[in-house]
């Protein structure tokens, strides 16, 4: 009996739907795509030298994945840079408490700098690992 008052509802708010929806659903819709993020080209430099560029999107998406392998997240990715080049980067991280947060930290400024040498080839100016400053932003427990 209640299934069969859930279907008999379920076909009625189907079938009458509220006055106005197509319109805010409409407008719902056309400001989703205005708040779309735009991406910045980061300069990088293919095997045979040559001059290419990745967005900053991908760059922060590969470097997600990379330090989430290390049992912590990112929460926050700033590239330093000017214009189209990236010189460094400021990494806000969650992680579990009771863990060794210095040498998570190298861990993660290990792993990010390889992440940007794969991505970016060499930078010009370069940087190293101590070009990525880490802070850890909040511990949950595990």
């Amino acid at each position: 009996m209640t299934e069969d008052l859930l279907s008999r509802a379920a076909h009625a708010a189907r079938t009458h739907p509220e006055p106005g929806w197509i319109d805010i659903s409409a407008t719902v819709k056309q400001r989703l795509r205005t708040v779309t993020r735009r991406s910045r080209p980061i300069r990088a430099a293919a095997d045979d030298g040559t001059t290419l560029f990745i967005t900053d999107q991908v760059l922060t998406g590969v470097l997600r994945v990379a330090v989430a392998g290390l049992q912590c997240e990112l929460e926050r990715v700033r590239l330093i840079g000017d214009d189209d080049t990236c010189t460094g980067a400021v990494l806000d991280v969650v992680t579990f408490y009771g863990q060794d947060l210095q040498a998570l930290a190298a861990q993660i400024r290990t792993t990010a700098y390889q992440t940007f040498t794969d991505l970016l080839g060499p930078t010009d100016p370069p940087f190293g690992a101590d070009g990525i400053d880490i802070t850890i932003t909040d511990l949950i427990p595990e």
